[in-house]
């Protein structure tokens, strides 16, 4: 087994687009996560039907975003659609080592062997083999296995990652995105689907 446990919680939802822009942009007002979260609960800034949600999606959101430097939250509060999808993918790596693993040994790894499409068949080999690893996910019920899934293939769709009927699409890195990536950690270029030539080029 190994020393470290999945966090699987992420069923909560998908990239959270809008509230983590608007969360994003709070932040850069306050600089403070905690004071982010209490003044988003106080005027209900996800317009959440009961606090108990706010407040579930609020600790999810901020999780993630607060994994994220500064100058990723800038351009997160600031870039084109596509470079604040891809960041938000980029904390949800960050955030849950399974979504990272699975990034890194089955999505970017389908796109280096010109594979042009991502099924449920991946995820199931890659869960199973991760089962003799990390217990934990045996004690996943069925359900919960399934929205795992289902959680997991909206973000890369919503990331611009998978198009229709779940093809790989090739990462695209503007200069700004390249840029606070590799002043980040040039490993993360590696949770998208881009060549090793072009992640040279990058960085």
């Amino acid at each position: 087994m190994t020393t470290y446990k999945y966090l699987m919680s992420f069923t909560t939802g998908g990239l959270f687009y809008q509230e983590s822009v608007s969360l994003t942009n709070l932040y850069l007002k306050i600089k403070n996560w905690p004071e982010v979260k209490e003044t988003a609960l106080a005027n209900n800034l996800l317009q959440a039907r009961t606090q108990s949600t706010a407040k579930r999606v609020l600790q999810e959101i901020t999780s993630r975003l607060a994994l994220l430097t500064d100058s990723q939250l800038k351009l997160l509060a600031t870039g084109t659609h596509l470079e604040q999808n891809y960041l938000l993918w980029l904390a949800a790596c960050k955030r849950y080592a399974f979504i990272r693993e699975f990034a890194l040994e089955v999505l970017r790894e389908k796109f280096l062997g010109l594979e042009i499409t991502l099924n449920r068949e991946d995820y199931s080999r890659f869960y199973d083999q991760k089962t003799h690893w990390h217990e934990e996910l045996e004690n996943l019920s069925p359900s919960t296995k399934d929205k795992n899934r289902s959680v997991l293939f909206r973000m890369m769709q919503e990331a611009e990652l998978l198009g229709p009927e779940n093809l790989i699409i090739p990462a695209l890195f503007t200069w700004n995105l390249a840029t606070v990536i590799a002043a980040d950690n040039p490993s993360l270029f590696a949770c998208f689907p881009i060549s090793d030539r072009d992640v040279k080029e990058l960085i």
